[in-house]
């Protein structure tokens, strides 16, 4: 995927979405709730690849009381998802320009209790397996900062990723709750916040891959 231009007055606009930006994160290690204002009951939600923010900011309008941190790596994307957190007046999204391979230097064991996962790079085209956010490698960084009863929820258009990904949940111990290769024609369309690839996939009436995972076994 080709890098985004840097977006014009960027410094000025990067400075103006300082309330709700860590550029260091890990010195919130372990007291993300402390730091943000909110009870250690606070259910702390990850979304890793967060886009243009449309998914995350559905989500915290949702859950008002629940604290969201969103990751992406490239700064050009993550100015217009603060941006637009910021105009939709959400006060408990949190953004890191990060990549998600740092997670356990950011968050404590069992300091999260939900990770979603939408529409990440398949990485076909170079054959890099162990660049998906589904690898094992991942999920074995997810696992060390979620709760025992934690969730991951993810989706995809890809046919092969999702394949992959119920591989690779299966080899790390993860216990797969949920899943539905039609999302937008399944029953858990009811509670489902779209991105904003998710609406032109749509669009293209290409199914949505979805699946709600635990790694506790069960």
């Amino acid at each position: 995927m080709p890098r985004m231009r840097k977006k014009k007055n960027m410094d000025r606009r990067m400075e103006a979405c300082r309330s709700i930006y860590f550029d260091e994160p890990m010195i919130n290690r372990g007291r993300w709730r402390q730091v943000c204002g909110y009870e250690k009951s606070t259910k702390l939600m990850l979304e890793l690849g967060c886009g243009k923010g449309d998914f995350v900011v559905g989500q915290a309008k949702r859950h008002p009381n629940r604290l969201f941190v969103a990751f992406e790596k490239e700064p050009t994307v993550i100015l217009l998802a603060m941006e637009n957190a910021l105009r939709n007046e959400c006060r408990n999204i949190y953004f890191v320009c990060a990549d998600v391979v740092g997670l356990s230097e950011y968050f404590k064991p069992g300091e999260a209790e939900v990770i979603f996962i939408n529409f990440c790079d398949p990485w076909t085209r170079q054959n890099k397996p162990k660049r998906r956010l589904t690898h094992r490698n991942c999920l074995e960084i997810y696992k060390s900062i979620l709760r025992d009863d934690g969730e991951v929820f993810f989706k995809t258009d890809s046919e092969m990723l999702f394949d992959f990904s119920l591989e690779e949940l299966s080899v790390s111990g993860f216990q797969v709750l949920e899943q539905t290769r039609d999302l937008h024609q399944s029953p858990f369309n009811v509670s489902n916040i779209r991105t904003e690839f998710e609406e032109k996939y749509a669009a293209e009436k290409i199914p949505i891959k979805w699946l709600h995972a635990s790694p506790k076994m069960v």
